[in-house]
């Protein structure tokens, strides 16, 4: 039995179709593994406060630091309810050093070698 060529398109646009929600989890998940947590407020020492957030679950609020676009929060508990988790959400621009701190600059070159003549 001959397949027709149309069949093996809709497939591979079935492919590519489903592929795109998989990237977006993944960089999702990605994201959520490098988000840094705390209590102390000098992890976001030098970043930008975006917004804040709250739930009673950690995957969850976890999801919507990172949905926000943030990449360090800083977490606190009201007394009156201590099963919900409250953070205040932050984009720092070196999310990969301690503190949100800038990566020091390089070294300077050497000085240039002595004119002879």
């Amino acid at each position: 039995m001959i397949r027709p060529p149309i069949s093996h398109a809709v497939a591979a646009l079935a492919i590519i179709a489903l592929a795109g929600p998989a990237r977006a989890q993944d960089a999702e998940r990605f994201a959520m593994a490098n988000l840094r947590l705390g209590t102390e407020p000098g992890i976001a020492r030098g970043c930008t406060r975006i917004g804040l957030a709250s739930d009673d679950s950690l995957k969850d609020l976890r999801r919507k630091i990172v949905r926000t676009g943030g990449d360090t929060a800083v977490l606190s508990f009201r007394q009156d309810d201590l099963s919900r988790i409250q953070a205040e959400i932050y984009r720092c621009a070196a999310a990969g050093s301690p503190g949100g701190a800038p990566a020091p600059p390089p070294p300077p070159p050497p000085p240039p070698p002595p004119v002879t003549r």
